[in-house]
């Protein structure tokens, strides 16, 4: 190698001085922590905007999948011909696979390749959507949402700790707007869902002939009520409260197969992705590469010791266990809960499931953009209150028949259960101890294990004893996440208070045996 004057330290200083410019460069481009950023001009960083844009998509096919759930679960109880307590196993089932699902998702983001993780999931959770709504029995029914909560917690982990890892430091705004992702896809699949659910048609019981030839064949979840299959559309004929109720043709496997179709788009969105850009967890330049190792960061000390740590972790984990629980359960039960107690119609009933998901979505939406000016434990306590409130305004909206108060707690819930797991997860990330895949592993299994248990339990007492029980669950898991976190913010405080001034203790003690 020849040197100009022959001076290598002229040279040396040069090359440094040029490498450390583009490191910089790349840094502004690509860790700003925007949604846009400063380098947009970077190939690099339009690749990790478009993988990140795949995760959303997949997100929000996801939250279009869940949010099928509650508006159909009444259809597919009359698919399967069982009460409220027996179907509530869908749940149980969906949990137990999360179970699965996020100790695999965890396991396989970490070791496999992390584009073929996705691939697999989004696409396996299609087919299995696809052919829900064809097992007519109940064990079918419950494999195949097994199968789901499967690769639902597989995504879910991934996706969150996906955020981590591309983003790094600065993955705040875009943990919020993964999540904001799943919501506006639950938004959409009630309004589709809506037009193809059986629909409910009241009679006087006492002067139909159909009442005097099906009053024999009785079920044991509703009053009297017979099946009838029609080439595979279902229709039920029910009595109640001297009424004649008869149920028309349910074509739900439409929504079904929309759903399947929109996750299969979003499996083949990340091979387009990887085929253009390549695989974005090995970039070529090699720059980008020390910049985002982290090499240049300065790593964060958390002062708590590692027993400490594990019991901090432990009561998140149980305030995200109470969350998970009261979200999937006021979703799975509002529409049956607004039918058979409320007396809504099932259209009404999606109208409001909706607006559940539109506050939701408007709420993590806000999340974004206030993670950038409000104190993350602030803004938790915030949302916090908001879905305490909620609760509380539902349970007097039904007990006082208001239906308007009713739609107002339906959105405040919505709005106060959005931003919460997000804020948590990054509380906890920012002051106990680093989000890795294994971490968030656990975070969705400790979740998933609560959610194996208190559907069933509040679907067995809605349907035995009285459908109430889902208000008041609502408000017992609302207070109890909202106490958990309150002791874990107030003890993590006096914690970092005390550490802080034995800090000053010790430096003051120096200074004084210098001098």
């Amino acid at each position: 190698m020849e040197y100009i004057n022959g001076d290598k330290g002229i040279i040396k200083n040069d090359i440094s001085e040029k490498i450390h410019v583009e490191i910089e460069h790349v840094k502004h481009g690509t860790t700003d922590g925007s949604l846009l950023g400063n380098g947009k001009e970077s190939v690099t960083y339009k690749h990790k905007l478009f993988h990140t844009a795949c995760v959303f998509f997949s997100m929000f096919a996801l939250g279009w999948r869940n949010a099928l759930i509650g508006p159909t679960l009444p259809d597919l109880r009359l698919l399967m011909n069982v009460d409220l307590s027996t179907a509530s196993w869908i749940f149980t089932t969906k949990s137990l696979g999360g179970l699965l699902g996020s100790l695999c998702g965890g396991l396989g983001y970490d070791r496999f390749n992390k584009i073929g993780v996705f691939v697999t999931i989004v696409s396996s959770m299609g087919v299995v959507t696809a052919v829900t709504p064809w097992c007519t029995y109940l064990p079918a029914m419950l494999v195949v949402h097994a199968l789901h909560g499967v690769f639902n917690g597989a995504l879910d982990t991934a996706a969150t700790a996906d955020m981590a890892v591309i983003w790094k430091q600065n993955a705040g705004p875009f943990m919020q707007a993964v999540h904001f992702s799943f919501s506006v896809g639950a938004i959409i699949s009630p309004l589709i869902a809506e037009s193809f659910l059986a629909e409910t048609m009241l009679t006087d019981a006492g002067s139909s002939k159909e009442y005097l030839n099906y009053s024999n064949t009785t079920s044991s979840y509703l009053n009297t009520s017979a099946l009838i299959y029609d080439f595979g559309n279902v229709t039920q004929q029910t009595v109640m409260n001297n009424s004649f109720s008869k149920y028309g043709k349910s074509r739900i496997y439409v929504p079904y197969s929309i759903t399947a179709s929109v996750l299969l788009v979003s499996a083949s969105l990340f091979l387009i992705v990887c085929f253009f850009y390549g695989n974005v967890y090995k970039p070529s330049n090699t720059i980008f590469s020390e910049c985002t190792t982290g090499s240049s960061e300065s790593k964060k000390r958390y002062f708590l010791t590692k027993k400490l740590k594990i019991t901090f972790t432990i009561l998140i984990a149980l305030s995200l266990l109470f969350y998970v629980v009261s979200e999937h359960c006021f979703v799975g039960f509002l529409m049956t809960f607004l039918i058979s107690e409320l007396k809504w119609s099932k259209a009404k009933g999606s109208t409001a499931s909706s607006a559940f998901w539109i506050a939701f979505a408007i709420g993590r939406l806000s999340g974004i953009i206030m993670t950038k000016f409000v104190k993350n434990s602030t803004m938790i306590i915030m949302f916090f209150s908001f879905l305490t409130c909620g609760g509380v305004f539902f349970l007097l909206a039904v007990i006082w028949a208001i239906n308007s108060l009713v739609w107002i707690s339906v959105v405040v819930i919505g709005f106060g259960m959005s931003a919460i797991f997000g804020l948590v997860i990054s509380w906890q990330s920012k002051n106990i101890r680093t989000l890795t895949g294994k971490m968030t592993s656990i975070f969705f299994i400790f979740m998933s294990t609560g959610n194996m248990v208190v559907p069933i339990l509040v679907g067995y007492l809605m349907d035995k004893f009285s459908q109430m029980y889902f208000a008041y669950t609502n408000i017992v898991l609302s207070v109890f996440m909202f106490l958990t976190f309150i002791i874990v913010l107030s003890s993590f405080n006096l914690l970092k208070k005390a550490d802080e001034n034995s800090k000053k203790k010790a430096e003051a003690l120096k200074m004084n045996i210098q001098k």
